[in-house]
């Protein structure tokens, strides 16, 4: 079985080594899933390791430090065994992730090292490194029957190998060197036009390719090919981010909420945010405190 057939037809699969508690890095488990529309969330709460995890489909919603993150295809999320972090898979389209639980008493510092510092989260791996990353995880589903019988060693060595992948991605900067010159400014563009035109209902990418003057066809493949998501999916995920923010300054009212981000259509708005985030803009707003007079 190669690595799509791996991916496509496995739901929920962990393998476990024979490390042991003594040493400075201790990999335990290995696991992959395709998570169900259904699955309940799931917390560092009581659990005594670090666990590393990768998306490669599919989207979920990071809890972490007070705030609410929308993770996807690309992204790597850490749970740490001393911080309340959480994580839900978006029913409607429930996240695929490899991941790796380890501890030890190096955990702190090689994660730091790889890019955990106070976030829990990191941005989308460049795609230059993602065939890589995905390779080395499945490899520790596949290992040939003479391995087995080292296979704690097996293990250590592929999250070594993931170690030293996102500590270059870390200290090489999130970008692949390849987006240069045009691509790059292309891109630029775009997102600066997004950040300043995002609240408009009728902004799309034919009209960012008419002032940046190239293609529609040519600026959506780029933009998708570099930024690892089509455009649309980039300016909802942009609209909702921006709701967030009016509703903690004090906004209530949904409809008031769409259009000032965007949304021509309030039922519209409220079905995006609930496929972000599992629940209704109504519900989260319930969920927030109350605004002091000094905040809004």
């Amino acid at each position: 079985m190669d690595i799509t057939e791996f991916e496509q037809q496995t739901h929920a699969l962990t393998v476990t080594g024979n490390a042991s508690d003594s040493s400075d890095i201790n990999v335990e488990h290995f696991g992959f899933e395709n998570t169900l529309p259904d699955k309940p969330s799931v917390s560092s709460a009581g659990y005594p390791a670090f666990r590393l995890h990768y998306i490669i489909g599919g989207s979920l919603t990071l809890y972490t430090g007070g705030k609410r993150v929308q993770l996807r295809k690309g992204n790597c999320f850490l749970l740490r065994p001393d911080s309340d972090i959480e994580y839900r898979t978006n029913p409607n389209h429930p996240a695929s992730f490899y991941w790796v639980s380890v501890n030890g008493q190096r955990c702190r510092s090689c994660f730091a090292e790889m890019g955990f510092g106070k976030e829990n989260y990191l941005p989308a791996i460049p795609k230059e490194y993602r065939r890589e990353l995905r390779r080395i995880f499945y490899a520790n589903f596949v290992i040939e029957e003479p391995l087995k019988e080292i296979i704690d060693s097996v293990f250590l060595a592929n999250f070594l190998r993931i170690y030293h992948l996102l500590y270059l991605v870390a200290h090489k900067g999130s970008a692949p060197k390849r987006i240069t010159g045009k691509r790059k400014e292309y891109i630029e563009q775009t997102i600066e036009y997004i950040n300043r035109h995002y609240s408009e209902p009728s902004l799309s990418i034919k009209e960012i390719a008419r002032v940046i003057h190239i293609h529609e066809n040519y600026l959506s493949h780029t933009f998708r090919e570099e930024m690892g998501l089509p455009f649309r999916e980039y300016l909802s995920q942009k609209r909702i981010s921006m709701s967030y923010a009016l509703m903690e300054r004090g906004m209530t009212s949904v409809s008031e909420i769409a259009y000032a981000v965007g949304f021509s259509d309030p039922l519209y708005f409220s079905k995006v945010f609930k496929r972000y985030n599992g629940i209704s803009p109504r519900e989260h707003l319930q969920k927030l405190p109350p605004v002091s007079a000094n905040e809004q």
